[in-house]
């Protein structure tokens, strides 16, 4: 995920429906640094909104109409999907549009003390720290911006450190390039395991057990592994037991 993506989408000004403004955000959550390549699903957007399918696509339409979203290379979509007709679409966020303007300081009197021309903070500027574009302190009662995790496509539960055990929450998502790894050495395609995530998030989330980022990874494509084999059993058995039934005979 990108913090200056989430950053635009938190001071823009274009969009003020407050659905609108949620699905944007959690778009952002997937775009890179230049709001570009987010392609999560309308169902995992209404996951991290807790909004209806059928309401994100609407507000996904209405961002496009307001000019805070566009079509962006769908290419990338398709380098993880294989099938066209299950492929996300790829969305670039406008970061060009709607900044809100930063807060300017007061020009000091030329007679203030030199601890005030510096500013609180000492910087020469006048400009109040930032750290990856989102400003340390507030102004006018502002509340802070959130400052994610770097780590494109991944949950902001996961620490920083893949060696780190964590517990899975409902809002993990995997990261995009190991999980492709993964799934293609173990014969799973990745659209198995992104259909198959909503229920593993639910199943772990309850269990609360803690395991590092490449075993969650791990765990998720054997399930979804699983309800592939589970799936074809279930239209294999009706056929089978329908060849071994035996023909009634009636007698006259």
């Amino acid at each position: 995920m990108s913090v200056q993506a989430m950053s635009w989408a938190l001071a823009q000004t274009v969009v003020s429906d407050a659905s609108a403004r949620h699905v944007l955000l959690c778009l952002a959550n997937y775009a890179d640094k230049d709001g570009r390549g987010a392609f999560p699903s309308a169902a995992s957007l209404a996951d991290d909104t807790g909004l209806a399918v059928r309401t994100v696509r609407y507000k996904l339409e209405q961002l496009q109409e307001l000019g805070a979203i566009r079509p962006g290379n769908q290419a990338i979509a398709a380098a993880y999907i294989d099938r066209g007709d299950r492929r996300p679409v790829v969305y670039d966020l406008a970061m060009e549009r709607g900044a809100a303007d930063a807060p300017r300081a007061e020009r000091p009197a030329t007679d203030a003390p030199r601890e005030n021309v510096r500013g609180a903070n000492g910087d020469s500027t006048g400009c109040k720290p930032q750290h990856h574009g989102v400003q340390s302190t507030t102004a006018r009662g502002a509340r802070v911006a959130p400052n994610p995790s770097l780590n494109h496509q991944g949950s902001t539960s996961e620490p920083s450190d893949a060696r780190t055990p964590f517990a899975l929450d409902l809002n993990w998502t995997p990261d995009a390039a190991r999980l492709r790894a993964v799934s293609f050495a173990a014969g799973v395609s990745v659209e198995a395991c992104m259909e198959a995530l909503g229920a593993f998030r639910v199943h772990h989330e309850a269990k609360a057990l803690a395991f590092t980022s490449a075993e969650w990874h791990a765990k998720l494509v054997t399930w979804a592994k699983q309800d592939t084999v589970r799936g074809a059993a279930s239209k294999v058995a009706p056929i089978a037991s329908a060849r071994q039934a035996k023909p009634r005979v009636v007698t006259v």
